[in-house]
């Protein structure tokens, strides 16, 4: 079963707000394996920062992963990343 995350806006920024880390991690599903996974979230990242976007990934009101202007940042992204 997949959670529709809440979704707010502020500025340039999307924040998707899960209830569940493995919610959140269903993002990534699309890409099988580590090296797929980092390629994709850097690809996104690099998009995201073409236009000026920043999307936000919080956990129970945590931040876990930000991508967009100024790159990959937080602890599910640096794992993500440091697959390549």
């Amino acid at each position: 079963m997949t959670a529709t995350p809440h979704v707010e806006s502020a500025g340039n920024r999307i924040i998707l707000h899960f209830d569940k880390l493995d919610q959140a991690l269903r993002l990534m599903h699309p890409w099988p394996g580590d090296k797929l996974r980092a390629d994709a979230a850097i690809r996104i990242t690099k998009a995201l920062e073409a236009v000026g976007l920043i999307v936000e990934v919080r956990v129970n009101g945590r931040p876990i992963a930000e991508m967009g202007a100024g790159g990959v940042h937080g602890s599910l992204m640096k794992l993500i990343a440091a697959t390549l």
